[in-house]
């Protein structure tokens, strides 16, 4: 019973960190995952990684990782593009899940994942699971928002070779989700084809996000019912999969 009642005691404390506006926990948690996945994950083992991260989420404490339900759909998305990506930027790094996640399914010895986080006490925590799980050179940390970024981003891509951000993962503070959407399609730093992937759009819910997407002739827009992850098998949340159709495309 307590592997149920743990999660649900510490889910209610997480909502009370996030109506706070605290993006790290006020007790710890964070560090204590971390020092599980370093004792029981066999380091270089992407996998061994995100599975104790899930044991852990599901026995212990409530995490907003993805999870492996909402990963399959991040991945699935990445594996129908034309071509493996060579840039896949992240928004919201938190302990690094969806990290490793995407990192690990990097196809393109290239590639990298851009993550950005304004938290430094997050990055600290998943600069230590990444490199833990043996993924640190296909990981570039960005610690600033995404409106402070862009040149950076922009430079990213050049020494990338690549044209754009292929997949986007949106996964940071819901209230600006549109706002950093709308930026990257301003900055061209997505183009057409590319793949955006938004998660919590139903807990804790980005309306106006879903909305604009709804309304909008520039981006195809499907929603995935799933529940949240190990930590609230009770919980059914909405993922957002979106593809770049601009109506009228900008010049290359």
């Amino acid at each position: 019973m307590s592997h149920i009642v743990k999660p649900v005691f510490s889910y209610l404390m997480f909502a009370v960190d996030l109506i706070k506006g605290r993006y790290h926990s006020s007790n710890g948690r964070e560090a204590r995952l971390l020092e599980h996945v370093k004792k029981v994950a066999e380091a270089g083992n992407p996998q061994a990684v995100l599975d104790a991260i899930d044991q852990y989420a599901h026995s212990q404490e409530f995490f907003m990782n993805v999870g492996d339900d909402k990963g399959k759909i991040l991945l699935q998305e990445m594996d129908k593009l034309p071509a493996p990506p060579k840039a896949v930027l992240e928004l919201g790094t938190y302990c690094g899940y969806s990290t490793i996640l995407l990192a690990a399914h990097l196809k393109d010895p290239s590639a990298k994942v851009y993550t950005i986080d304004i938290c430094e006490e997050n990055v600290q925590i998943a600069k230590q699971m990444i490199a833990h799980a043996g993924l640190t050179d296909k990981v570039v940390h960005v610690v600033k928002p995404l409106d402070q970024a862009v040149e950076e981003l922009r430079a990213a891509l050049k020494s990338q070779q690549a044209s754009c951000f292929e997949v986007v993962f949106i996964d940071h503070e819901k209230t600006v989700y549109l706002s950093d959407l709308q930026l990257l399609v301003k900055e061209q730093l997505i183009r057409e084809g590319s793949v955006v992937v938004a998660d919590n759009l139903k807990i804790p819910g980005a309306p106006e996000y879903v909305k604009w997407m709804k309304e909008t002739q520039d981006f195809s827009f499907e929603q995935h019912s799933v529940c949240m992850g190990p930590s609230a098998l009770w919980l059914h949340d909405m993922v957002g999969v979106s593809v770049y159709k601009p109506s009228h495309p900008a010049a290359a």
